[in-house]
């Protein structure tokens, strides 16, 4: 009798890993985005069609029935996130529409539609490889990325036979830590021997995509272009500037010899105050010339 009830178990067992690895359909979603998740039949107007994770405990996703959802039992970790496409169920589409999809969705999902035509999604939460940063600074070469889920793999190539070695950290990130940052160096022992005709790769991999970086002389070479250019740019734009600095400094050291009449200090005599800018004018010269030709008439008149 326990011999029978072991077998029994052994037999479920069995069925239930073959239905995961025959019978699941595999679908990757990624992470923060919307994703589908496929489920057909033959189709009716009066449909019933239950979704749910499979997990230690029953999570109840949704159900369709009398051509309305029925969310009365849906767990709070999907609400709001999860929907049918109710225009399609009538010619047999009962996929599933999960939102802002998260790590902890990932599971085995069934999709009942009723009968024997339960199909089993096996779900799968990637964070992909977007960007792969790659930089030299003398003889070290720097590549990182971040953001990524699972745990990503970093290789290095180099176009010739080269010997080094590298420095790779890997640090989790995002409010519960899920996310992964990625960083390698690589240091070559030969600091005197010229490394820019040589071609570096750096690939970030994950489960479902990878992405290369690669730094190459034209690399090296349009960097140093751009600083060269930078610098001639800052110069010009001292060498600009220098001569208003001068102008400005001459103008205020002009203003700051000239003073005006007005400002110069007042001569008491008795009780007369005489100012400078109050003094008689000086006569023009038309006013001198005038004066003394009636001086030379009048010594004219005496001789005679």
């Amino acid at each position: 009798m326990e011999l029978s009830r072991i077998i029994g178990i052994k037999c479920v067992v069995l069925a239930f890993l073959w239905t995961l690895t025959n019978g699941d359909t595999e679908v990757s979603c990624v992470f923060q985005e919307s994703c589908i998740l496929p489920c057909s039949f033959l189709g009716s107007t009066d449909a019933v069609i239950s979704w749910s994770l499979l997990k230690a405990r029953h999570v109840y996703i949704l159900s369709y029935n009398s051509k309305q959802d029925q969310l009365t039992q849906q767990d709070e970790h999907f609400r709001g996130r999860a929907s049918l496409f109710k225009d399609q169920i009538s010619n047999g589409n009962a996929s599933l529409q999960l939102t802002s999809v998260e790590f902890q969705d990932e599971g085995r999902y069934k999709c009942a539609t009723g009968g024997n035509n339960d199909s089993f999604i096996s779900l799968k939460v990637d964070a992909p490889v977007r960007e792969v940063n790659i930089e030299k600074a003398e003889n070290r070469i720097t590549c990182s990325s971040e953001g990524i889920y699972p745990e990503p793999l970093l290789t290095w190539s180099t176009s010739r036979q080269t010997v080094f070695r590298s420095t790779t950290i890997v640090q989790q990130s995002g409010p519960n830590r899920e996310l992964y940052n990625i960083k390698s160096s690589v240091i070559f022992p030969d600091t005197k021997h010229d490394f820019t005709d040589m071609t570096y790769s750096c690939t970030v991999s994950t489960r479902s995509n990878n992405k290369t970086a690669i730094l190459s002389n034209r690399n090296l070479k349009e960097g140093i272009a751009k600083a060269m250019v930078a610098g001639v740019i800052m110069i010009a734009v001292i060498l600009g500037l220098i001569p208003i600095c001068c102008n400005k400094f001459n103008s205020k050291m002009h203003q700051s010899c000239s003073v005006p009449m007005s400002v110069l200090p007042t001569v008491e005599t008795g009780s007369m105050e005489l100012q400078s800018h109050q003094a008689q004018q000086v006569p023009d010269a038309a006013e001198i010339s005038s004066q003394l030709d009636l001086v030379l008439t009048e010594k004219t008149s005496e001789e005679l």
